[in-house]
């Protein structure tokens, strides 16, 4: 069952309060793979413009999503 990123965001800013700021950038990566592994979650660009720094980052590393990439095929086209 996939979702959409709101289970995952959700989950998030309830445990964040308890999380040391030093190590949001690792439980947000573990977060991101359990839930992948257990099918709950799914790469949305809609709604990870919902995320906040840590776990934008750790979605965008486990799915390995680089907007740079992007940026550059785009400018071989002009």
């Amino acid at each position: 069952m996939t979702v959409d990123l709101a289970l995952i965001i959700e989950t998030w800013e309830c445990v964040k309060p308890s999380v040391n700021v030093k190590e949001r950038d690792e439980v947000c990566a573990n977060l991101v793979r359990v839930f992948d592994e257990h099918g709950m979650v799914d790469y949305d660009e809609v709604g990870i413009n919902e995320c906040d720094k840590h776990l934008r980052q750790a979605i965008e590393e486990y799915f390995e999503i680089d907007y740079q990439d992007d940026d550059e095929e785009e400018e071989d086209w002009d």
